[in-house]
């Protein structure tokens, strides 16, 4: 009964596998099939990755596939065979999008609609539904790694330049200035010093002759010269004629005496004028030793020459990785954020943006033409769709600080190639955080408002998720990926500390993998 058992589940696993994958190729082979329909083409750039049976979608629903490809000039001409259900009008777009990362390549496209706005005017325009052998005009294509090297060739140096100057400022010129500054701040409190002993001592000089000891011998000296002026009237009184020549020579001693006594006052009220004006803060001495504004003006040029110190060691280096989803475009946006963090108030925020958003470009060519019977010149404005590197440089101040509550920043600045401003709310000690951008003022009706959000879930990892565009609704058809839209998201963040960290981990195993 086993044998037959197992004899039995040998002979139905062929036939179960035939089974499953007869309806398996059904369910995944969505080609045209039977159902033909128009036929219509695009031109290209590159149709490297496009082959025949390639599928053509609409909102990831397959309409057709790709029938022919063949050289057209300098362009790839590329036919699509439709399903007879399907509808394209004359303002479709149609995108060339990556399959996988193995080079598969298939296109998407935008039907469009019956009216659209005109791009310069605003007013409601009809358009045409495409035929048999009609064309797309409108073709997106897929940014190459070529292209994304050429552009990051083209950023780079910008970016290398600043970090030179940065360096080149942190390392030169305020390094020699704060040198001098302390060796300038050494050498006069040295001379300041030696200044005030030598005031010192002559104040204690003027004092001992003014008063004190000084002054009782300057009275003795008055009082003996008294006595001797009297025992001269005695003698003269007893004996004129004996004393006459001794008078004469006491008479010079007593007027070299009167000098004397004359220079000495004269030394004294020069001392004594000296340091009443030392005393008003006179002289080079006096303002050194009563002016405060020496002192204050010494004291603000140390505090100023700790504070620039203090800035350039607070200086941070920020790198952020972020990849956001868009939910309606189906798209992905990449951003490579480089934040300089100059004080812990404000920061200089760089940004490079991979954004699947085409950037509008609007060209008017002028045709002049003698033919008499039409105008003389005719005016052709052209706008153009093109996705593009975008480049952010913003300035970013923290103008309220309260960690129990929140953190506001407010920024400015070049936001995506264009002029912009935003703010941040952080909450939970930067765990959580509020960002609002506005920018963009001239590709659609409004400017372009994003407000998102990021969490922390772990160290250095958020996720985010926002609104894009919000201001703009999204438009039906021909005009790229516009309006409003969804998007989910994970980020990156290191610090100085961490980027040492990776630096040495990437250096050992490349050291040991040259070994």
């Amino acid at each position: 009964m086993k044998t037959e058992v197992a004899a039995l589940k040998v002979g139905l696993t062929p036939v179960v596998i035939s089974v499953l994958g007869f309806f398996g190729f059904r369910f995944v082979y969505k080609g045209v099939g039977r159902d033909r329909g128009p036929v219509v083409w695009a031109l290209f750039r590159d149709a490297t990755g496009l082959v025949d049976k390639s599928r053509v979608q609409v909102a990831g629903l397959i309409v057709g596939e790709i029938v022919e490809r063949r050289l057209q000039g300098s362009y790839a001409r590329v036919s699509i065979r439709l399903r007879p259900a399907a509808e394209l009008w004359s303002n479709a777009v149609i995108y060339k999008k990556s399959a996988s990362l193995l080079g598969e390549f298939y296109l998407e496209i935008d039907p469009g609609t019956p009216e659209s706005p005109d791009p310069l005017t605003g007013q409601l325009t009809k358009n045409q539904r495409l035929r048999d052998g009609d064309q797309i005009i409108n073709v997106v294509e897929s940014i190459t790694t070529s292209d994304i090297l050429y552009q990051l060739n083209e950023t780079m140096p910008v970016i290398r330049d600043i970090l030179r100057d940065v360096q080149r400022i942190t390392q030169g010129p305020m390094q020699e200035i704060a040198r001098e500054v302390q060796q300038g701040v050494a050498k006069n409190s040295d001379a300041i010093n030696t200044l005030l002993r030598h005031l010192d001592q002559v104040a204690l000089d003027i004092r001992k002759v003014t008063a004190g000891q000084g002054r009782e011998d300057l009275e003795k000296s008055l009082a003996n010269v008294r006595e001797i002026t009297e025992g001269i009237r005695n003698l003269v009184g007893k004996g004129e004629g004996e004393v006459s020549e001794t008078g004469a020579r006491l008479r010079q001693n007593l007027d070299n005496l009167h000098a004397a006594v004359e220079k000495l006052n004269n030394v004294l009220g020069d001392a004594q004028a000296l340091s009443a004006d030392v005393r008003k803060g006179k002289g080079t001495v006096g303002r050194l030793l009563v002016d405060d504004t020496i002192a204050q003006n010494v004291e603000q040029a140390t505090t100023d020459l700790s504070d620039i110190i203090r800035t350039i060691g607070q200086l941070q280096t920020i790198v952020g990785l972020r990849a956001e989803y868009y939910i309606l475009a189906n798209e992905f946006k990449n951003i490579v954020e480089l934040r300089l963090q100059t004080r812990p108030d404000k920061y200089y925020q760089i940004e490079l943006v991979d954004d699947p958003r085409p950037t509008r470009q609007s060209l008017r060519q002028f045709v002049t033409t003698d033919d008499p019977s039409r105008p003389l010149t005719t005016t052709t404005d052209i706008v153009s769709l093109v996705r593009q590197f975008k480049v952010s440089f913003q300035f970013a101040k923290k103008i309220f600080v309260d960690p129990k509550w929140f953190v506001l920043t407010l920024r400015y600045g070049i936001k995506e190639s264009t002029g912009g401003i935003g703010g941040d709310f952080d909450l939970l000690y930067d765990r959580l955080s509020i960002k609002v951008d506005l920018f963009d003022f001239r590709s659609n009706v409004l400017p372009r408002l994003r407000i998102f959000s990021t969490l922390m879930f772990y160290r250095n990892m958020f996720l985010l998720a926002g609104i894009d565009d919000i201001m703009n609704d999204r438009a039906p058809g021909g005009y790229g990926s516009t309006g409003r839209d969804y998007y989910v998201g994970a980020q990156l963040m290191f610090n100085d500390e961490d980027l040492k960290a990776l630096l040495a981990i990437g250096g050992g195993a490349i050291a040991g993998a040259t070994r």
